[in-house]
Order: C-alpha cells, then sequence, then structure tokens
C-alpha cells in the first residue's frame, strides 16, 4: 500500500478536471477547508496498473475506517480481478459532519482520476453513501470523475434510526454525534442533498438495500436506501434483496461486507454500460442454494488472511475517534444552503 502524493501530481489532478484552483465550468468549486496533508493520508492505494478495467474507491461506513471494513473482504477480491483499488478513511470514525468527511472523498476522486488516467467506480457502504453523494452533488471535479456508484445500504432519505438523536437531544448540553442529526429524514443535510436531481452528472447509479437492515428503514413505501425511486430513470438500479431472493437473511453489516449479491451486482455494474441488471447479473441463482441462507463472498484465505495482518498493523495510527458531540445538526455550509445549485459538470474521459 501507498499514499498518493505529489506536486507535480496535484497539477495534472487541476489540469484533468478542468479546475483552476477550485474553479471549474465556469463557476467556482467549494474550496477544500481540511489540510491537504490530512487528506493525503487518509487515502491508501495500490498501484494502477490496469488499464482495462476501473479504479475502485471503497467508501466506508460509519464505527470504523477504510482499512478496517475493506483491506479482509472487498479489497482483496477487486485487487484478484484486476481492479486498482484505493480506500478512503475519513476523521472520526465518521462521527463527525458528513460535510468535513466529504471533502476526503473529492480529493481521493481527483487524485485517482489524474493518476489512473480514467473515471473510477465508487462502492459505498451506508454512511460511505451520503458522503460520496455529497461530493458528488457539489464539485463538479468529483462528479466528472466518476463512472459507476454502487450503493449499499445507504440512508439515501434518511432514517427514521436517527431519531436515537432526538432522544438523546433532550438530555442538556452536547449529547449527540454530529452524525446523527444529519442522518434524520428531516435534517437540512438530506434535504440539501436530494434537493434538484438524486442522481446528478453522467454516472450510473446502482442502490442496494435489504428488508432485515436495522438501521435503514423504512424498506416501504419509499425504500430510505432507494435512490431516484420509481423516476424510470435509465441510469439508475434500486433493488431490493428479497425481492430476487425472498427471506435471504442480509443485515446492514453483512451486505457491506461479505453478501454475495451485492459483489455480484457490483462486478456488473462495473463491467457493463449503465447500472447493474440483475438478471445479467445471475438473477435467481444469486441466491442460495439453502433456504434463507445467504451466499457470501470470502477472500481465498491468504488474501483474508494477510488483510487482516494489515488492519491490525494499521491501528495504532488510527487513533481513538473524537465523538463530535453536539446539541443539534451542523450547519450547511455556504455552498450548500440559501438555494445555492451546483456548478456543471467539466467534460472528463
Amino acid at each position: 500500500m501507498r499514499q498518493v502524493a505529489g506536486a507535480a501530481l496535484f497539477a495534472s489532478v487541476l489540469a484533468v478536471s478542468g479546475c483552476g484552483g477550485d474553479q471549474a465550468a465556469g463557476c467556482t468549486e467549494p474550496t477544500l477547508q481540511t489540510d491537504p496533508r490530512e487528506l493525503e493520508a487518509a487515502l491508501r492505494c495500490g498501484a494502477f496498473d490496469n488499464p482495462d478495467r476501473p479504479a475502485v474507491l471503497l467508501v466506508h461506513g460509519t464505527f470504523t475506517a477504510g482499512f478496517e471494513q475493506y483491506d479482509w473482504t472487498w479489497r482483496p477480491i477487486l485487487e484478484a480481478e484486476g481492479h486498482d483499488v484505493c480506500t478512503v478513511t475519513y476523521p472520526d470514525r465518521g462521527f463527525g459532519d458528513m460535510q468535513r468527511s466529504a471533502e476526503y472523498v473529492v480529493h481521493a476522486l481527483r487524485r485517482m482520476h489524474a493518476e489512473s488516467g480514467r473515471r473510477v467506480a465508487v462502492i459505498g457502504h451506508s454512511q460511505g453513501v451520503l458522503v460520496p453523494r455529497w461530493a458528488i452533488r457539489w464539485w463538479p471535479s468529483a462528479r466528472a470523475a466518476v463512472d459507476d456508484f454502487i450503493m449499499l445500504a445507504g440512508p439515501n432519505q434518511g432514517t427514521g434510526a436517527a431519531a436515537i438523536g432526538d432522544l438523546l437531544g433532550v438530555i442538556p448540553g452536547p449529547t449527540t454525534p454530529e452524525v446523527f442529526f444529519q442522518f434524520a429524514s428531516d435534517s437540512a443535510f438530506i434535504a440539501a442533498l436530494n434537493s434538484g436531481d438524486e442522481t446528478p452528472g453522467d454516472i450510473d447509479y446502482t442502490a442496494v438495500y435489504t428488508r432485515y437492515d436495522e438501521l435503514v428503514q423504512p424498506v416501504t413505501p419509499v425504500p430510505t436506501a432507494a435512490i431516484a425511486f420509481g423516476a424510470g430513470n435509465p441510469r439508475v438500479t434500486n433493488v431490493l434483496i428479497q425481492d430476487v431472493c425472498p427471506g435471504r437473511l442480509v443485515d446492514h453489516v453483512t451486505i457491506g461486507l461479505l453478501d454475495g449479491m451485492s459483489f455480484a451486482l457490483a462486478r456488473d455494474a462495473m463491467q457493463h454500460p449503465g447500472p447493474a441488471d440483475v438478471a445479467r447479473a445471475g438473477g435467481a441463482d444469486l441466491c442460495a442454494a439453502l433456504p434463507l441462507v445467504p451466499r457470501l463472498e470470502i477472500a481465498p484465505l491468504p488474501a483474508l488472511l494477510g488483510g487482516l495482518v494489515t488492519t491490525v498493523l494499521q491501528e495504532p495510527g488510527n487513533g481513538l475517534p473524537a465523538l463530535n458531540l453536539a446539541a443539534g445538526e451542523p450547519a450547511l455550509r455556504g455552498y450548500a444552503s440559501d438555494g445555492a445549485a451546483p456548478c456543471s459538470t467539466p467534460m472528463l474521459q
């Protein structure tokens, strides 16, 4: 593993993305407020030596870090299949303001596009769906760097499970991590994220979710994890796992770690034009032979053990997270408030 760095590469990012500073397509992108050294340190990539397949950015959920979630699950499998893979880790295990976390994804996408020379695929789980969506929504250079976005159990419409923040909020003083307020279906964050086009850019969106999710609810009538639901957008596929495999026991955690159907749909989306197609990916064959038992995708034993070892070795450098306790939702930043519209998308190859 290595961290992507270098002044020359930074210049190439600006040239490829059509930006000068944070300028794009005749309007001003939001300026990244995070120290560039922090953004660099958060991105971990292998070599970019597989030009025939899209590079993949893996974006983690709450309570974890990029390497913790993916170095022993998705990463070794995708690398064995010929993908260049990066993980990004935003601060404090995702307890803080997602507007800040999105800057880490913006930086990652700019860097990956510049170094790989092609548009990339994003695979996100849980909060790792909302954070890239925010980046794509407000930064044209990030939006134009993405080809496919595979979303696993993402609370795209906000979630009722975030009401725990309301319960804790009745206690005087700051008692709730900032991000819990932003998860709520009536949060200013979700309203700004979903205002206008939920699927901006020339991006194919695949949302996969499960009836047995403990956190991302409700599933009906409008699924919290769906995007542009019922809009008939040909660039969007929304997949409820149990619609394909009735009774399949996949929860909020396993859908982002080991669920074989999620892997199959991600592969299908990345290997073909457009979003994932359930029938093309295998249809009912994606279900396990035994009733109710999910088909799992587990890395080969050497890669699995190697990933677990590297995860343990990286833990000391990750440190303890700050809880970012607050009494209410973080204010929307200026670029997302007062009816602001996102910039248009520059053209990338």
